[in-house]
């Protein structure tokens, strides 16, 4: 399901791609109405499609496959990709503008070379915030964080139980297979649940939400259970078993760093949310959340909430009220 933000996204690279298309036409040709109309139309399809594709490339497990390739591979597969994408978007264009400026085959050739620069462009931004974490590029570029502010923030932290005993078992270098291949097949899941993934911590992830996304309709829970049911990895001869700890509240949120810029969250939220993992584990408890997350959240059909009670926490002021999260049979048996 294609939600409001990626519509936007997808909306804001067809403006991209309109507006590096007339300014071609503009710097070569002039006020040339038919070329810009054309070009505009080609711009905004090679825009709007290549945006469209990137997403989907992070959604769906089938194109997601591409990424397992080398990289240089990788780069190939994409390229032809764009490539079909730019010819079917100027084809398209050559029919919602019937203007004769150029027979077909000189029409591609011409523009080609500058639409699959665009293309190019426009995956490059996407590596570039796949590799800062999604949103974040954005977010950098915008200011939005130039300055500290708290906000109020939802968190799951997911990890491998029993890590240390799977990585002896099967040795170091297929355990970071091992964590490669869970994530791939988990990353999915935490797009289609629109997760921020905040951070990768050893043998484990930290996701976040504002707080109004993760309790809207459950989004939180239902991302925890959909990433269960995908923690499967026969080939290596193991069977992972995840822990997860869920709590939100206020946080400090701000743009850190120089030779490496990056979005950080500081404050008792997470830092409790850390330790409630831990206490996760040393009760033998699988799912665990908060009070302060449970009181917002709205259960779900198959999911249940059972109270185990204040709990001390290490460094922490007070007892914090925690509830073992029960997830639907088809999560809960992996």
């Amino acid at each position: 399901m294609i939600h409001p933000r990626q519509v936007s996204i997808i909306a804001g690279f067809a403006l991209l791609g309109a507006a590096i298309g007339l300014a071609i036409v503009l710097a070569l040709a002039g006020p040339a109405w038919p070329a810009l109309l054309r070009v505009g139309v080609v711009g905004a399809l090679v825009g709007a499609v290549v945006a469209a594709t990137e997403m989907a490339e992070r959604s769906s497990a089938v194109l997601a496959r591409l990424r397992a390739l080398p990289f240089a591979a990788f780069l190939a597969a994409k390229a032809a990709l764009h490539l079909v994408v730019i010819v079917a978007a100027m084809a398209v264009a050559r029919w919602l503008v019937p203007v004769d400026l150029l027979p077909l085959g000189e029409a591609l050739a011409g523009g080609l070379p500058v639409a699959l620069l665009a293309a190019l462009a426009i995956a490059f931004c996407f590596e570039v915030d796949r590799l800062l974490g999604p949103g974040t590029l954005w977010r950098l570029a915008t200011g939005r964080y130039h300055a500290p502010r708290i906000e109020e923030r939802a968190f799951l932290i997911l990890d491998l139980a029993g890590s240390t005993a799977v990585a002896q078992q099967i040795g170091p270098e297929r355990f970071l297979a091992l964590l490669d291949h869970l994530l791939a097949a988990m990353s999915p899941v935490f797009v289609a649940h629109r997760a921020e993934v905040y951070r990768y911590v050893g043998d484990g992830i930290i996701l976040s939400w504002p707080v109004a996304d993760a309790v809207e309709d459950a989004r939180i829970l239902r991302c925890l259970a959909d990433a269960v049911r995908r923690m499967v990895a026969a080939r290596f001869g193991v069977a992972p078993v995840g822990r997860a700890a869920m709590h939100c509240g206020p946080i400090a949120v701000g743009a850190i760093g120089d030779a490496r810029r990056e979005i950080a969250f500081l404050g008792d939220t997470l830092n409790i949310a850390a330790k409630i993992e831990k206490a996760a584990g040393e009760r033998g408890l699988s799912s665990v959340a908060s009070r302060d997350l449970v009181d917002r959240l709205r259960l779900p059909p198959g999911f249940a909430a059972r109270p185990i009670g204040p709990v001390e926490l290490a460094r922490v002021a007070g007892a914090i009220e925690l509830y073992a999260i029960d997830l639907p049979p088809a999560a809960a048996r992996r």
